[in-house]
């Protein structure tokens, strides 16, 4: 009995076309939702680019306060890049400290500098040994926005989101 119900059971390899085409549709729309979320809003690059910036500056005010040390940040905004400073003798690059390592923003931000003094060194942000910071705008454009890094009326280091001009 056993050898008969076996034999009546049809061989059936592989898979149908019907079920081929839903497993593909499926992973389809799998791909897409992923490739959806992990596509990035230009202005949100520009927001956390302007916010790290902020924080290594946060960070490098505190390095010089600890060290007694003078400090800089030099800008190209040609380049979209900016590297940390140390003045010792001459100003030379801070080469032991993979945190303030140089950074270059993604191609499509635009980075603009201003050091908010005439005859200041240009596209030098200083940070004088006791933390204290010149004025300065640091603005980091994105599509829709531009992200504004400066310092406040208390010298606290801040971050304004502010929408493109248009004409």
């Amino acid at each position: 009995m056993k050898r008969r119900f076996l034999q009546t059971i049809p061989n059936q390899i592989g898979f149908t076309l019907l079920e081929i085409m839903v497993v593909v549709v499926l992973i389809g729309l799998s791909v897409s939702v992923i490739a959806l979320n992990l596509e990035r809003d230009v202005d949100q690059v520009a927001e956390e680019e302007a916010r790290r910036f902020a924080s290594l500056l946060e960070y490098l005010r505190d390095e010089s306060i600890l060290t007694g040390r003078l400090y800089g940040i030099e800008i190209n905004e040609l380049e979209g890049r900016y590297e940390f400073r140390r003045f010792d003798d001459e100003w030379g690059p801070v080469e032991e400290d993979d945190v303030l390592r140089p950074r270059t923003l993604p191609e499509y931000l635009e980075l603009r500098f201003d050091s908010g003094q005439p005859g200041a060194v240009e596209h030098l942000l200083v940070i004088e040994s006791l933390g204290e910071i010149q004025p300065f705008f640091l603005t980091i454009g994105g599509q829709d926005f531009d992200y504004v890094v400066n310092l406040s009326n208390t010298h606290n280091i801040v971050v304004q989101r502010k929408r493109h001009e248009s004409g």
